[in-house]
Parts: C-alpha cells; structure tokens; sequence
C-alpha cells in the first residue's frame, strides 16, 4: 500500500469518526430537547388544572354562601363556613403534599428523563419492555 492511498484512508477514517461524533451529539441534544419539552408540557397541563380546579372551588363555594344566605338569612356565618372548611382542607393538603404532589411530580419527572430510547446501533437489538432482566 503506498502512503498516498494510505493518507486517503486515514482522511476518510477521520472525517467518518467527527460525522459520528457530530450525529451522536445531534442525537442526544434532540432527546433532550423532547425530554425538556415533555416536561414542560406536563407542568402546564398541571398548572392549567389548578387554575380551572381554584375556579370551581370558588363558584361552588360562593354558590353555598348563597344558599346558606337564602337558607339561613345570615351571609357572614356562610363565609365563615367556607373559611373553616378551606382551613381544614389546606391542613390536610399540606400534611400530605409530599404523597399527594411530591411523589407523583417525580415519579413523572424520572420516567420522562430515564425513558429508555430506541436502539439505533445496526448491530445491538432493542429491548422488549416485557421481557424481565433475568
């Protein structure tokens, strides 16, 4: 082999190496972006049902101060009703916040950040996810 087709070789080595290199990094900065993006889209739709969830509690409970108005006559002890039960409610809220939101935010947050990608290498097959690691 003389050292003209040799020097080629090497050129072509190495520019396959620093496209693979290239592509590798194209590749892993996409599943980043779509693990950000799912994230962030998971955030939304909980901030979206909190914000829907706040103005059901807020008509349901100015509709009870209403008829306990209509009922009892009296607006204030209605309202204090209501105070009492959003007291109550906030207690029980924050003496399970960390199984009612914690848990399940990183339970969600993990299986989208350590999703398992499919096998793009020609000579390793995917993984069955039904198959058990023996």
């Amino acid at each position: 082999m003389n050292k003209e087709t040799f020097n080629k070789t090497l050129d072509r080595t190495l520019e396959n190496i620093r496209e693979y290199i290239n592509l590798k990094t194209e590749l892993y900065t996409l599943i980043i972006f779509e693990r950000i993006s799912k994230m962030f889209s998971k955030f939304l739709v909980t901030i979206i049902f909190v914000f829907f969830l706040f103005f059901f509690l807020l008509f349901i409970s100015l509709g009870f101060v209403y008829w306990f108005h209509e009922t009892t006559g009296t607006t204030t002890l209605g309202y204090f009703i209501v105070a009492f039960f959003y007291l109550i409610l906030g207690l029980i809220v924050f003496g399970m916040s960390k199984r009612l939101f914690l848990n399940p935010m990183l339970k969600g947050f993990t299986e989208v950040l350590f999703e398992e990608e499919d096998s793009l290498d020609s000579n390793t097959k995917p993984k069955q996810k039904n198959e058990k690691n023996k």
